[in-house]
């Protein structure tokens, strides 16, 4: 059942995921194309903005939310499975009403006095009424989340994309005639109506599956859940906020190291810009499947920690822990060897894959750093998980001061492979500690880097063998004659049993 549980909702995320990804890849390309960079560029100006608000205004309850309902569903306490998420639904949609009427009042100052272009002013606001709804979402997404039920939030995610790519790009080019500032509000009220549609779907499964979750009928108090809700929820937004912070003084900080190490603004500027732009984008693609993973891990997590069931809690991790292995190991090999011809073939630009490589030795602790959050975030130990995240930003800030004067840019790709390490470390330590855990090195570990050493050695000569047909042909053709070498040594080393291939019948 373990396997099953964890593959079957990472499964449904991960094509939610993609299909989400790939339509907004193609809706950048169509925006700006057809209403220019400009107008884009005022609509990505407000969203950090937007989005730090966002992580302000949920304070982390959604994580907090899909933990203490797998808790209690576990038990069969539907009563307070029902309780805690009153409490998290009137909560968050109180919030994100506040949050809006006073971004709303202060537009105007906050258009003029903080942001770099004063005409993000209609795409401010008309973003601003997305929020109520996104909060709202969020408790339906913890609840859903923490009865391990995944396909309604599969089913929102792709829902709200669909509409606001057409609805925004509809809006975008029928507000363009009236200047380049509506055509970003029109791309705003695109997210709107999107959100509106994904708070529409979760609302409308909540109604369907209802019956199905009140079978022991009764109505518990709500107000004790305050305090276990919040000692839950600060820590994960406090981790959060960590995060970005941590990015934003790397960014202020790689371009001035860079320029120690020799490099002047503009050559700093796009190092900079290949390492960000490009090569980190590339290594961000496996987490289409770690973030699935790590959703799934916190209800799975805090269900067996209910249930006391440490054997199967265990089985968890393992899983938990293959699944991003076996995903992240062949990216990093295919980084690694393939790193030129991928950054040319995608971006036209070859000169990143020397920071894509320097990361191709250290990516794997990105993804397992990503797992291991949500498995402790499972656990409820959500105060580790922030211990952890402060100690990987200050590693990476660190090496990022110290080794980009001494390496250029492939010393800010190594500040994030150690602090990735460092902070992955102490997480298996901490779950080790918390749970008594010891991994199953065989399937973990030694099987997976065997079939990924097979996978090196069958991408080298796929590509030495197709160098008759250079350019797209010969790396497409190394890719699939990787993937299906890497495919049967995970059959071979036995590191993926044959019976996982029947998964799809538990689509």
């Amino acid at each position: 059942m373990a396997a099953r549980v964890i593959w079957q909702g990472a499964i449904v995320l991960v094509m939610a995921n993609l299909f989400n990804r790939l339509l907004s890849f193609a809706y950048r390309i169509l925006v700006i194309r057809l209403i220019g960079a400009e107008s884009m560029g005022l609509y990505e100006m407000v969203f950090p903005f937007y989005s730090l608000v966002l992580l302000v205004a949920t304070a982390g309850v959604p994580v907090a939310l899909a933990k203490m309902v797998a808790e209690r569903a576990a038990r069969g306490e539907w009563s307070r499975v029902r309780g805690v998420f009153r409490l998290s639904f009137w909560f968050l949609t109180l919030s994100g009403l506040l949050f809006t009427a006073v971004l709303y009042g202060g537009a105007p100052y906050l258009s003029q006095r903080v942001f770099a272009d004063n005409r993000v002013f209609h795409a401010f606001t008309a973003m601003l009424f997305a929020l109520p709804l996104v909060c709202t979402a969020s408790a339906f997404r913890g609840y859903f989340q923490g009865l391990q039920f995944m396909q309604p939030l599969a089913l929102a995610q792709v829902a709200e994309q669909v509409v606001r790519v057409t609805s925004g790009l509809w809006l975008a080019l029928l507000l363009l005639p009236r200047g380049i500032e509506w055509a970003a509000a029109g791309l705003a009220w695109g997210m709107v109506l999107g959100e509106a549609v994904g708070l529409l779907t979760n609302l409308l499964i909540f109604r369907l599956a209802r019956p199905y979750y009140e079978l022991d009928g009764g109505r518990a108090p709500v107000g004790g859940d305050l305090l276990p809700l919040l000692r839950l929820a600060v820590p994960v937004t406090l981790a959060r906020g960590a995060s970005g912070i941590m990015l934003t003084l790397e960014a202020l900080l790689i371009p001035r190291q860079l320029q120690a190490w020799g490099a002047s603004m503009r050559e700093a500027t796009t190092l900079y810009g290949e390492y960000s732009g490009i090569a980190m984008t590339l290594v961000y693609l496996p987490m289409i499947v770690t973030v699935a993973v790590a959703m799934v891990m916190v209800p799975a997590m805090a269900e067996a920690q209910a249930l006391k069931n440490y054997t199967l809690l265990h089985r968890r991790c393992d899983q938990a822990l293959r699944i991003t292995i076996l995903t992240g190991l062949p990216f990093a090999v295919v980084f690694y060897f393939l790193g030129a011809e991928i950054s040319k073939a995608v971006f036209n630009t070859p000169a990143a894959a020397m920071p894509l490589r320097a990361l191709a030795w250290g990516c794997v602790f990105l993804y397992l750093q990503q797992t291991t959050n949500g498995i402790l975030n499972g656990l409820g130990a959500v105060k580790t998980a922030l211990f952890t995240t402060l100690v990987d930003g200050v590693v990476d800030i660190l090496a990022v001061y110290f080794l980009v004067p001494l390496w250029g840019i492939a010393g800010a790709a190594w500040g994030v492979n150690l602090g990735c390490g460092v902070s992955t470390l102490l997480n298996l330590a901490a779950i080790a500690r918390l749970t008594g855990w010891r991994p199953d090195l065989g399937s973990v570990v030694w099987r997976p880097l065997l079939a990924t050493a097979v996978l090196g050695l069958g991408l080298k000569t796929a590509w030495d063998v197709l160098g008759l047909w250079p350019g797209p042909w010969q790396l497409s053709g190394a890719l699939m004659g990787g993937g299906v070498i890497y495919l049967a040594a995970l059959l071979l080393t036995r590191a993926v049993p044959g019976r996982y291939l029947s998964f799809w019948k538990w689509i």
